[in-house]
């Protein structure tokens, strides 16, 4: 999967799907579950778990999400096969049992993480977390996420405490469709009469490859939604339905050799998947095909009784409790993986300290398990009455959405009241000024700007959605500034130019100049194919820059600035290349540019960060320090290569110019998070509105020294 920091894949331990009725102790008895199904459970919450807390070392583990998947699909689609939906009371009875069976622990995880959230985590991510809680709580967190999958500028924020409910909420939404379709599959047979039969097996194939088409094209054109969306993991979860419906239809593997054989080839897919892929593979799409049919063929070889299978392995009596508890370790893990860097207040959590937390939410998961989910379970009280059961999901939704929705009301009254706060940024010492003027070194103006205030203040080309964004099919203009000016300047590159806005539309607006812009996100300005992933975006990327460029070219501009943060790979194009290959292709833009009658300012790139400023600086408010950034380039923070400025200074002259003001983001190889009382970024690597106007004075003078000699400038 892409780094959605890409970042980051979960799993949801699969409900079972069993017979419950009244036992004469009055508690609800429950058919024993199958040992390799259980055994499966904890191989993959195992997989999932090792992958959160050690990702460098089980690249692929994410795919234990796929497997549980699988186990969902089997086990509730031949349920509802040996037991119809018939009749309303059935769908509800149905319902009632994910109910009490999901509800109530994830109901408990919620409301603590939401908690611990606003005690722990920095203030920035208050609103997030609230609204991450209400999203899970309604089962629609994979969609939020998906949303916020495509937002470049979302992709340095903390993980969100909640974000692993986003498996759940597949789950629920497939808990409420695949009755209803399987249920009007059964009235429609049943309304044609006898001479019409209800092929499950047929139908539900159907519906699995369709989604699996659905899946491996949208993953090649956009996998960071493909990764949570529904329609692209029906699939998975049809892959265990499909077997479910040939079980019922009679199918059966009896030969010993072949179910050995099924049982270590599935085995051996799910554990080379696990092991082999990384956040590179693009998933779900076809690479899923590998864990899921793996997880189909172990549970089709049936081998709790194969004396050459994993029996003796898989039936001991930790591996089965593991399988039993999956659910609530699922639960359980995510939050205590996002959670133990604040409250050890250390970004580096040690591997002693990773037990430690793992035995912790190994405690938790046998806790809930017992008091909360059996408990709501098998109660005969809630268990034998449908109506309770709704009840029982009013109650929870009740208690988890409404202390969501009451911390979201308090974090954004916060919120508005710091983005209130206004700051003079040409102040004396403010912003850039303490490192430009001698006389303000050493002096503390203490935080002008707080956390919350940062994260907010962008350039007011965000307020006007005057980006090009993924998947870069769009193509819009924002324009500042009287038609007929006698001036006219083209903003053009990546968000990293739009950082350069504020100071830019400042001057014009002095100077009754006219600026269009031309900003993307990611897709810098070069005149080759950038890399993302997938062939959709690369040419998407390139046409957007075409397109700019032609518009630039034959647009009479006067002035062309650009900004670019040079960060996806060149397609076709080697690592240790791709500076220089850059540099060149930023020199026939440029030339293009001037050979066009226009001038060129290129303004370097600012030293970027490994993690939201904000952030960090509302976690470490008593020592910001901690924040700073080291110049020196390392990987994605730091002051990485600029190809752009580079050939810009190449080509200095009387028709191409260079700003560079990284003295005045950072001294003595360090960059400060809080300069002059501003925090710097609104993120890990663009300028607040207001501190990228505390460098008015050399963006103007820039601009000014660009355009010497051009009528009206």
């Amino acid at each position: 999967m892409a780094a959605p920091d890409a970042s980051s894949a979960t799993a949801t331990g699969a409900p079972t799907a069993v017979t419950e009725r009244p036992a004469p102790t009055g508690r609800t008895a429950k058919a024993a579950p199958r040992k390799d199904i259980q055994a499966l459970r904890a191989v993959a919450v195992t997989l999932v778990v090792l992958y959160h807390f050690w990702p460098q070392r089980l690249t692929g583990g994410y795919v234990g999400v796929d497997v549980f998947f699988v186990i969902s699909g089997f086990l509730i689609t031949l349920h509802l096969l040996e037991r119809p939906i018939r009749s309303g009371a059935d769908l509800l009875s149905f319902w009632a049992r994910r109910v009490r069976r999901l509800i109530p622990a994830a109901t408990v995880v919620l409301v603590v993480t939401l908690g611990a959230s606003l005690v722990w985590l920095p203030q920035t991510v208050h609103t997030r977390s609230a609204q991450e809680v209400i999203a899970s709580a309604l089962y629609v967190e994979n969609w939020m996420l998906a949303l916020t999958s495509t937002d470049y500028l979302a992709t340095d924020q903390l993980h969100s405490a909640t974000q692993h409910y986003w498996s759940l909420s597949v789950e629920e939404q497939f808990y409420i469709v695949w009755p209803l379709l399987l249920g009007l599959a059964f009235l429609v047979a049943r309304r044609l009469g006898r001479s019409f039969r209800f092929p499950p097996l047929v139908v539900i194939s159907a519906i699995t490859l369709a989604s699996l088409a659905f899946s491996a094209w949208f993953t090649g054109e956009d996998a960071a939604q493909a990764y949570f969306v529904s329609t692209t993991r029906v699939w998975e979860l049809g892959i265990g339905a499909v077997l479910a419906a040939a079980v019922h239809a009679g199918l059966r593997f009896r030969v010993p050799v072949v179910r050995v054989g099924l049982v270590w080839a599935g085995l051996a897919a799910i554990l080379w998947s696990a092991v082999s892929f990384t956040a590179a593979t693009p998933f779900p799409g076809v690479a899923a095909l590998l864990p899921t049919l793996g997880a189909a063929a172990v549970i089709a070889a049936r081998s709790d009784d194969l004396a050459a299978g994993p029996r003796r392995l898989w039936s001991v009596r930790p591996v089965q409790w593991l399988g039993d508890v999956s659910y609530s370790v699922y639960l359980w893990h995510w939050p205590a993986i996002v959670l133990a860097p604040f409250v050890l207040d250390d970004d580096s959590v040690a591997w002693w300290q990773k037990l430690l937390i793992l035995a912790v939410v190994l405690v938790l998961s046998a806790a809930s398990k017992r008091w909360v989910e059996d408990l709501m379970r098998f109660t005969p009280r809630i268990a034998r009455s449908t109506g309770r059961s709704f009840v029982l999901l009013a109650v929870c939704l009740g208690l988890s959405v409404g202390l969501a929705g009451l911390a979201l009301w308090q974090t954004q009254r916060t919120e508005a009241a710091a983005a209130a706060v206004v700051v003079d940024s040409s102040a004396p010492c403010v912003g850039a000024d303490a490192f430009r003027t001698a006389s303000c070194a050493g002096r503390d103006l203490g935080m002008l700007t707080n956390p919350i205030q940062a994260a907010q203040d962008k350039p007011q080309v965000y307020a006007d959605d005057c980006w090009n964004n993924r998947p870069f099919t769009r193509r819009k203009v924002c324009s500042y500034g009287p038609k007929d000016a006698a001036v006219k300047v083209a903003l053009y590159g990546n968000s990293h130019a739009g950082q350069w806005s504020p100071p830019i539309l400042a001057t014009a607006r002095e100077r009754g100049w006219r600026v269009d812009t031309y900003i993307a996100s990611e897709c810098y300005s070069v005149d080759v194919p950038v890399a993302f992933g997938t062939q959709a975006l690369e040419d998407a990327c390139t046409a957007l820059n075409t397109w700019a460029r032609d518009r630039i070219t034959t647009g009479g501009y006067d002035l062309v600035v650009m900004s670019d943060r040079t960060l996806q790979p060149l397609a076709g194009v080697p690592a240790a290349r791709k500076v220089a290959t850059a540099k060149a292709a930023y020199g026939r833009v440029v030339d293009g540019f001037v050979e066009a009658g226009a001038r060129v300012l290129a303004i370097r790139d600012t030293p970027g960060s490994a993690e939201s400023v904000p952030d960090c600086v509302a976690q470490h408010a008593d020592d910001v320090s901690r924040c700073a950034t080291d110049v020196a380039y390392r990987g994605t923070s730091g002051l990485e290569p600029d190809p752009l400025a580079d050939a810009a200074e190449a080509r200095a002259g009387a028709d191409v110019h260079l700003l560079d003001v990284t003295d005045l983001l950072c001294r003595d190889g360090s960059c400060p998070a809080v300069l002059g009382g501003l925090i710097t970024y609104f993120d890990h690597g663009h300028m607040t509105r207001t501190f990228s106007m505390s460098l008015l004075p050399e963006v103007s003078a820039a601009l000014r020294d660009a355009l010497a000699g051009v009528p009206g400038a």
